[in-house]
């Protein structure tokens, strides 16, 4: 008897994982679909190929913004640890 419960709740285990994966695929396309739509939108661009043109064209300026300002971030965080740090 204590097997097959083991059993069971071992299936209902991996039927949530399956669930929870589905639901966090349809999740990723939902928010990929947004932000492809904020882009055109906010951008007035209808062309895909346009739109990919225009994404390629600012990559590496996105990702020199995206280092800054993790960079900036670390910063704040090293000196806001060391200002709250006890002092010995």
């Amino acid at each position: 008897m204590v097997k097959q419960n083991t059993k069971e709740q071992i299936l209902s285990i991996e039927e949530q994982i399956k669930r929870l994966k589905e639901k966090q695929k349809r999740i990723l396309n939902n928010t990929h679909r947004e932000i492809g739509k904020y882009l055109m939108d906010s951008w007035e661009v209808e062309d895909v190929n346009e739109a990919k043109g225009l994404i390629d064209s600012f990559n590496n300026q996105v990702k020199s913004l995206s280092e800054a300002s993790s960079s900036k971030e670390d910063n704040e965080d090293e000196k806001n640890f060391s200002l709250n740090s006890p002092k010995g």
